[in-house]
């Protein structure tokens, strides 16, 4: 009998060892958890955001001239090659965003050089350019326009969220982001991008 005893004991013994060892380990795993949470956090709260284009109950949405006019050159950059990717109530010779970021006319030379010289090697952007980064003019048969669009920094990466409307002759497309950039050495480099994607299908 006393030998069953202890070794009922030993059982209880060796099984709370186990438990504790298990909810020590659960509690170092939640411990990571949190930091790695924490510094997720930290990431975010570092993040700017520029909101270039706001939703409204119509297409364009409205254009925050305050927020487009003040920013610095690689972001402006970055919005001036998504002028020339979609409309912003464009009337044929000039769109909003793109007179908001100060760059004149639609396909300015200073909107083309601004796109090439933080593009380089980018097919999309090439093209863009080539073109004069001619939009249709809001309403035409076909057009474009942004519903909204947001720039957001965090650090080296950049997310540009946006929904834009493609129209062509009674037919709606939609496509939105978020795209994705890493810039280094003042260069754009494409993380992910769903806009214009036929060009580099091709």
């Amino acid at each position: 009998m006393k030998t069953l005893y202890l070794t009922f004991l030993l059982g209880i013994a060796i099984t709370l060892g186990a438990c504790n060892n298990e909810q020590q380990t659960n509690k170092q795993e939640a411990a990571s958890e949190r930091e790695d949470d924490s510094t997720h956090d930290a990431k975010i709260q570092d993040s700017v955001s520029y909101d270039l284009i706001h939703d409204t109950d119509s297409i364009p949405g409205n254009i925050h001239d305050g927020v487009a006019s003040q920013l610095k050159e690689p972001i402006k950059a970055l919005a001036a090659f998504y002028a020339a990717m979609g409309g912003s109530g464009c009337d044929g010779e000039r769109c909003k965003l793109t007179t908001a970021l100060g760059l004149g006319k639609q396909g300015s030379d200073e909107h083309k050089k601004l796109i090439a010289r933080y593009f380089p090697n980018d097919k999309v952007a090439e093209t863009v350019v080539a073109q004069d980064c001619y939009l249709r003019p809001s309403g035409a048969s076909t057009f474009s326009d942004y519903d909204y669009l947001r720039i957001q920094e965090y650090g080296d990466t950049l997310r540009v969220d946006y929904r834009l409307l493609q129209y062509t002759r009674g037919e709606e497309k939609w496509t939105e982001g978020p795209d994705l950039y890493l810039l280094k050495d003042n260069t754009f480099h494409k993380i992910k991008r769903n806009l214009w994607t036929f060009v580099e299908e091709k």
